[in-house]
């Protein structure tokens, strides 16, 4: 199948890009990587008759390095932000997520918004945004707000995102060098979608656990911890009291081991760190 017909606009600076969002509406679509938006063209799931290209739009491709956070163009590739953190070591939680993410060449095309703004409740990076309480930055003609991750990502495939905003940049926040923090997943193949994908940030005895693949969106939890043993009951409390999805993929029973299972796993190796 082929799509529908659609006008490309290439604008080359925010204004212009914010100026054609507002001018269009709901007829226009966003595109930049273009990794779920071209399928869903060619199936005429979606059928805009506007594309707004931003992948010209200098403000959208810039990676700023600041002393507690990595500000992230949403226009920029998952595969250059990739190489910027092997290059840099400012990030290594986010540094360990992103090579999970799909394959290589599917990441040299898709970009860091694009994937936020999708917000599949599976995505590494909607995963690692949750856990670091991190932001996005949103802008239409008349201004930019700054968007807390837990207010932006509101259902599965749901944002806060309005109809005639643009996706700025996200701001994904630093851990201390002192901080210890594991992530993991999930999934039938590799480079598929998690089944469930776990990330944890341990800094002293307080713990965080994010779980991406259980529910709508990735779901973050804190504890006070005193020890890996009471960590390794936390989490198995978890599996059995969190709200967990079961969908056609996966049962809810199947996404509650992977939870115990791959939070021990974290765990355990957090501790023959503290013991070493």
């Amino acid at each position: 199948m082929k799509s529908a017909p659609f006008v490309v606009h290439q604008p080359t600076n925010l204004k212009e890009a914010v100026e054609l969002s507002r001018q269009y509406g709901e007829d226009a679509k966003i595109i930049a990587g273009g990794q779920t938006l071209v399928p869903m063209l060619a199936m005429r799931i979606a059928t805009p008759a506007i594309l707004i290209d931003v992948n010209e739009v200098k403000e959208l491709n810039e990676i700023v390095e600041k002393h507690d956070s990595i500000e992230v163009g949403a226009a920029v590739s998952q595969a250059r932000l990739e190489d910027h953190l092997v290059e840099n070591e400012s990030h290594p939680l986010l540094n360990s997520m992103i090579p999970w993410i799909a394959h290589r060449p599917i990441r040299n095309r898709g970009t860091v918004g694009g994937s936020i703004a999708h917000a599949d409740p599976s995505a590494e990076l909607v995963l690692a945004l949750s856990i670091l309480e991190g932001s996005v930055v949103l802008a239409n003609h008349r201004q930019q707000r700054k968007v807390a991750a837990q207010d932006f990502f509101i259902g599965a495939l749901q944002t806060d995102r309005q109809m005639d905003e643009i996706l700025v940049k996200v701001i994904f926040p630093k851990l201390d060098k002192n901080v210890q923090y594991g992530f993991t997943e999930y999934g039938y193949r590799h480079g598929d979608f998690a089944v469930v994908s776990v990330a944890v940030v341990k800094d002293k005895n307080e713990w965080t656990f994010a779980y991406g693949g259980i529910d709508d969106t990735p779901q973050v939890f804190k504890e006070k911890l005193a020890s890996t043993q009471d960590a390794l009951a936390f989490v198995a409390h978890l599996a059995n009291s969190a709200n967990v999805r079961e969908d056609p993929t996966a049962s809810s029973g199947l996404r509650r081991h992977l939870m115990q299972s791959q939070s021990e796993l974290l765990i355990k190796q957090l501790g023959a760190i503290n013991d070493e």
